[in-house]
Formats: C-alpha cells, sequence, structure tokens
C-alpha cells in the first residue's frame, strides 16, 4: 500500500507549488500577501485580516456567499488594486467576514482573467505575463 508523502509546510502539495507573493493595494494603504493560484476558485478571496489592514470600510462591501465543500462562506467584495510579480490589476475581491478562515486565493474572476498563466508542475516553474500582451 502505497502512502503519501507529507505535505511541506506552506505549500499545496498536490500542485507542488508555493504561494506567491502579492501587494494589495488600495490608495496609499498597502499590505504583502501571500497567496495560491487556485484555479478551481470563481474569484479572488482573502482573509478578513487583509481588508482591516487596507483600511477598508469591510461591512460596506458587496456581501456574496460562496458554497463549498464544507458549506456555506459569507464574504464582502471591496475593489482594490493586486500587485502579482509586477503585474497590476484593479480587481473586485472578496474578504472572508469569519475572522478564523485564513486562506487566500487568487481566483478566476479578478486576476487570472486577467493574465496568461502557466505552470510547470516537474520543475516547480510559474510564467506569467499580462493578457494583454502581444504573444
Amino acid at each position: 500500500m502505497s502512502q503519501a508523502a507529507p505535505r511541506p509546510a506552506g505549500s499545496d502539495a498536490s500542485l507542488g507549488i508555493q504561494p506567491q507573493a502579492l501587494l494589495c493595494r488600495r490608495g496609499s494603504d498597502s499590505v504583502d500577501v501571500l497567496a495560491f493560484v487556485d484555479t478551481g476558485a470563481s474569484t479572488c478571496l482573502f482573509e478578513r485580516e487583509y481588508a482591516e489592514l487596507l483600511n477598508l470600510e469591510i461591512d460596506a462591501g458587496d456581501p456574496k456567499t460562496f458554497w463549498t465543500a464544507t458549506g456555506r462562506v459569507e464574504t464582502l467584495g471591496h475593489i482594490i488594486e493586486l500587485d502579482v510579480l509586477g503585474l497590476k490589476v484593479e480587481s473586485l475581491v472578496y474578504f472572508f467576514t469569519d475572522e478564523h478562515i485564513d486562506k487566500n486565493l487568487l481566483g478566476r474572476a479578478g486576476w487570472l482573467d486577467r493574465v496568461r498563466f502557466g505552470l510547470v508542475d516537474h520543475d516547480l516553474e510559474l510564467y506569467l505575463a499580462a493578457y494583454d500582451l502581444e504573444p
């Protein structure tokens, strides 16, 4: 019987990639975040703490409910700037209302739909370019 290898801390062993460093910005406020690229996430989702660090009026955000394998998740949406590896995009992202959820995800709407993204899992390499860049 085969056994799964232990999962390295701070990584997604199923993809073999590390979280990506990004800068979230709103006006003159900014915060560094580590987030996983998640092609299964419909939007970008971040911990509530980051909304607070950006001095957002979190409860004034656009409410949206997501259903996951573990149940219902409430979020609030705000428009911020995301800067990943020098690529800057303005996006509507969602912050979890539950302060105990500690996930940060770069999803399809708001990030993946604005970049050209390539992953070579075997080599642990990530390729990224602006979507409007000529091939």
